[in-house]
Order: structure tokens, then sequence, then C-alpha cells
């Protein structure tokens, strides 16, 4: 067997596998939508609030349970009420939003575990903590590319404005936009898309899918756009490379992907520093191109 044939038969194998394709599907439409949205929440500076949205999940992913209705249901709900939760204390002068986000996410963590310990859903917690995307099925495919298609057409309607209020709080109010609904648009768009990453890397690690590829395009990309586009395919690259880690490897899904993605950014450092070298030194922040 030559060389070339061998790794042919490497990169073809996991695809032989039906669960296998499925896994790839939807570390493609988790990994994009996730590298997308988390470019806005890394220069809002808002990455606590992406740690806290994705613990608390675990709480309404146990409601959901409890209830009977569909998990990502509860997810959405307990994901829109953290960031509506965070908004309303991060409102009052006296606290920051870091501060809001300290309180709610262990109160609602601990919450979801309470729940699923008296339920009987403990047996769960595992799939809640460190996901399970070698298990998603029809629906579950269906669920992430219904929102990532509803991501896409939230760029494409309110991009600009966003962008705008991303970088330029005070100027976005100056020009009459409603920047408290824009708020609301960005942080349900956030909290719905890190209910389908649940499946996918579970909450513990959920944080590097979300960030890792906005920081690893911030060290590339001078202007905005450009870097949202980059994270958002370097978000679907690293989750199908750690599917290839988890098959050829044998660890789990969730933890090769992140693995990969902690990868991707020392790379992206490294490259960074070397056109940096090369342009004589200095690193522009990434530009608002909000025309």
């Amino acid at each position: 067997m030559t060389l070339a044939s061998a790794a042919l038969d490497w990169i073809a194998e996991p695809w032989g596998s039906g669960f296998m394709r499925r896994a790839f599907a939807e570390a493609v439409l988790c990994g994009a939508t996730l590298g997308a949205l988390g470019c806005f929440v890394l220069v809002r500076r808002l990455s606590f609030l992406g740690e806290s949205i994705s613990h608390t999940v675990v709480l309404g992913a146990a409601l959901a349970l409890a209830l009977g209705v569909p998990l990502g249901i509860g997810g959405v709900v307990i994901g829109v009420a953290t960031a509506v939760l965070t908004g309303a204390i991060a409102s009052d002068r006296r606290f920051s939003a870091d501060t809001a986000t300290g309180i709610l996410l262990p109160a609602l963590f601990a919450g979801g575990v309470a729940l699923l310990a008296l339920t009987g859903g403990g047996r769960r917690l595992d799939d809640f903590l460190f996901g399970s995307i070698l298990g998603v099925g029809a629906g579950d495919l269906v669920l992430a590319g219904l929102v990532a298609l509803a991501v896409v057409t939230v760029l494409a309607v309110a991009g600009k404005e966003l962008v705008l209020v991303a970088f330029d709080r005070p100027a976005a109010k100056a020009l009459g936009y409603r920047v408290g609904l824009l708020d609301a648009v960005l942080l349900t768009a956030v909290a719905v898309a890190v209910v389908v990453g649940l499946r996918a890397v579970g909450s513990i690690l959920l944080a590097g899918l979300l960030l890792g590829p906005p920081v690893a395009a911030r060290l590339l990309c001078r202007t905005f756009w450009p870097m949202a586009a980059l994270a958002a395919a370097l978000g679907a690259a690293c989750g199908v490379g750690g599917l290839y880690v988890s098959w050829h490897v044998e660890v789990g899904a969730g933890p090769a992907i992140v693995l990969v993605v902690a990868v991707a950014v020392g790379l992206a450092a490294l490259a960074g520093a070397i056109r940096r070298r090369g342009d004589g030194g200095g690193r522009a922040a990434p530009r608002a191109v909000v025309r």
C-alpha cells in the first residue's frame, strides 16, 4: 500500500459509518455558527457571559427532561433567561456584567445538576457536561441547520448594526439605533447556538468552541467581517478535525474537538507573530467595516 492510498483510507474510513456522517454534519454546523457568533462575544468582551450561558443551559436541559419536552426548548428558554437576567442586573450601575454572570452561573448550573439528580437524569449528566456528538440524530441535525440559517439571516439583516454597536455604542445610539433591541437579538442568537453546541462538546468545553476560533481569527485578520468568516471556517474545520482524532485515537469527541481548537489558536498565534515580525511589529485591532 502506497503512502497516498494509506492517507486516503485514513480520510475515508470514518465516512463509512452513518453515525460519523451525522456527527461530521453536526460539527460543521455547530462549529461555523458558534465561530461566527463568538466574534461578537469576543469584541463585545462578553466572554464570561458566553461561559455562563454554556453552563446554565444544563438547567434548561434538566427541566426539559423532567417535563418530557425536547431538550432544545428547555435550553433555549434558560439560555435566553440567563442573557435577560444578566442584562437586568448589569443595568444597575453598581454591578457589572461579570458580577451578574458570577451570580447566575453557579446558581443555575447547580440547580440543573440538582434537578438531574432528583429526577433520575443523572446518568445523562456526562452528555450535558462533555457532549455526545456521536449520538446525534436527524432531529439534532435539523435543529442545528435551522439555528445556522437563523444566524445567517440575523447577520444579513442586522449585521451592520450589530458590528456598529460592538465597536462604537455611543455612535449607534446617536444614529438612532435601538441598541437594547440589538443586544437582545445578539444574546438570544448566542443562547440558541449554545444550546446546539451543548450536544456537540458539552457545557464544560463549549466555551472553547465559542471563543477559540474567533481568537485564532483575531490573530490573523485586521477587519471584522473577514475575521467572522475565518472564525466560522475554523470552527467547522476544528469540529471535523476533532472527530478524526476521536475516531483514530479513540478519545472523547468533545475533548478532541476542543484540543484541535487549541492547536489552531497556537498555530494562528505563531503565524501572526511571524507576520508581525515581517511587517516590523505592531498588531492592528480589527476594524469595523459597516458599510
